[in-house]
């Protein structure tokens, strides 16, 4: 009897979960990135990190007590999605066109470049989007000819004072120094 209300229990969370998944491009926050399956069959080392609401909010809940801060930096935040590349020379040309691609599309959206970087062996872009007075999303886009490459979008309510600690905790790649290109 135990095990029928336990498997019960276990598809209804199923199905609750599968419910609820949220269409992100619906935010004014989300950037689509790109399609990244060419470079991952150059390079050896690629990082995919995809964190959603439910999952955030569950990270959320879990630290409020222990770290009130990060509890209450996640508490806004609806996706963070990062695609990261150990890159060479191979692949860096590839990179690069992806992120003047995503460069054009937010400036053509009215996203606000904080942060440009560029030289022929390197670049880095921050950008953030604005509603009012609240910033709703976040992308990074960071490469260099024989390093490493991230392309990042957080969507949500976004604290830029707090989400180096968002990068650090969650060991996200060109998060962790945000707070030092912003200031």
């Amino acid at each position: 009897m135990k095990t029928r209300i336990i498997t019960l229990f276990m598809l209804l969370l199923s199905f609750s979960i599968i419910a609820q998944k949220i269409d992100y491009t619906q935010y004014a926050g989300y950037v689509d990135l790109g399609n990244f399956d060419s470079i991952d069959k150059i390079e050896d080392q690629v990082t995919e990190v995809l964190i959603e609401e439910h999952l955030i909010k569950m990270v959320a809940k879990m630290t409020k007590h222990s770290e009130p801060e990060l509890s209450d930096l996640l508490d806004g935040i609806k996706l963070v999605k990062v695609h990261a590349f150990e890159n060479t020379e191979k692949s860096y040309d590839k990179i690069k066109e992806n992120a003047a691609r995503i460069d054009e599309e937010l400036m053509d959206k009215d996203w606000d470049r904080i942060v440009k970087i560029r030289s022929t062996k390197e670049f880095a872009n921050v950008y953030i989007k604005t509603d009012g007075e609240l910033i709703v999303g976040l992308v990074v886009t960071t490469g260099e000819m024989r390093g490493e490459s991230a392309f990042v979008n957080i969507v949500g309510d976004i604290n830029l004072e707090t989400i180096g600690e968002l990068g650090s905790k969650f060991d996200i790649p060109s998060l962790d120094h945000i707070n030092d290109t912003t200031h």
